[in-house]
């Protein structure tokens, strides 16, 4: 059928779920070869068309400036709602992935039609998601977070990991968090030390976090025009890690300054965790036969420094 791109929905509607996604490749997709595979709609009770597959498609055509497209009506053939909910499912399940928020919104709309555990046996695997009800609840819980949250977990700007714990806070606290992980662009593993660092911070001080990230020394490491970036995000993540812990740093401190004082062949390395978190150095030798190796092996064997390195975990 020529489908009337004015008389389809302009919202997703109750079968698709697209979140968060870019238009650019599509369009120029569509603009050099046309549109390959045709949407699927259906009408509803207004006379319109709730797009059942194929929503993107039909927002690119618009983009191009398109009034109207080839389609397939399958009002008669999928005559129910989940019957066109699986429909779309299925066609974007062999096309793309989803990304946590589109998988939140598959779960939701699920929900309307089939029991908890078919959710959990049939379709949570089809979505690389562990069969767990914990799991499933957690992924609806997201549908209730703010817009600007939602989109920074559909953009892969925060972990999974970090929307779990952005989840169980309020609304202050996750704004503010997000606020600060925008400005400072740490990555995932970073993140994660940011939360629990204020986290711990205003446990141990009775505060809140937001209360404690509006402080002015925190303010003036972003406002500095000599820090780029990666050093602001480094000295933020220090002085949360030493407020939080004095002698955690002063041990840091003792680590660094007896490491960098040794005179190390270029061949070798010691590595240690920044944080401290585990008990062990790790040593690093690049060589290209046993007979450099033995000789790195000698150079360390004489340093004296190496005796001066402290235990990790010697206070702890």
């Amino acid at each position: 059928m020529r489908l009337d791109l004015d008389q389809t929905a302009k919202s997703p509607g109750p079968y698709t779920t697209s979140f968060e996604f870019k238009l650019d490749v599509l369009c120029e997709s569509v603009r050099k070869v046309g549109l390959i595979n045709p949407p699927l709609v259906a009408r509803n009770p207004e006379g319109a068309f709730d797009i059942v597959a194929g929503y993107r498609r039909i927002l690119a055509l618009r983009a191009l400036g398109e009034r109207e497209t080839f389609g397939y009506d399958v009002t008669a053939s999928l005559a129910s709602p989940l019957e066109r909910l699986l429909a779309g499912f299925y066609e974007n399940l062999a096309t793309r992935g989803f990304n946590d928020i589109e998988k939140a919104i598959v779960l939701n709309k699920l929900g309307n039609y089939v029991t908890t555990e078919e959710i959990l046996v049939s379709f949570m695997p089809l979505l690389s998601l562990p069969s767990h009800e914990g799991t499933l609840n957690f992924y609806l819980k997201l549908l209730d977070l703010e817009e600007n949250v939602q989109r920074a977990i559909g953009r892969e700007e925060i972990s999974i990991k970090v929307a779990k714990a952005l989840v169980e806070m309020g609304k202050g606290e996750r704004q503010a968090l997000l606020h600060w992980i925008g400005l400072l662009r740490i990555n995932f593993n970073q993140q994660i030390k940011f939360i629990e660092y204020v986290q711990d911070i205003g446990l141990k001080e009775m505060t809140t976090i937001p209360k404690i990230l509006s402080e002015g020394s925190f303010l003036e490491v972003v406002e500095n025009p000599q820090l780029n970036t990666p050093q602001k995000a480094k000295l933020v993540l220090e002085m949360l890690r030493v407020r939080l812990s004095p002698r955690l740093a002063q041990a840091h401190q003792a680590v660094e300054s007896a490491v960098s004082a040794i005179s190390m062949p270029r061949e070798a390395s010691i590595h240690y965790d920044p944080y401290l978190e585990h008990p062990y150095y790790r040593l690093d030798i690049s060589f290209k036969h046993g007979k450099d190796l033995k000789r790195t092996i000698s150079k360390l064997h004489a340093l004296r420094e190496l005796e001066a390195i402290p235990e990790l975990w010697a206070d702890q």
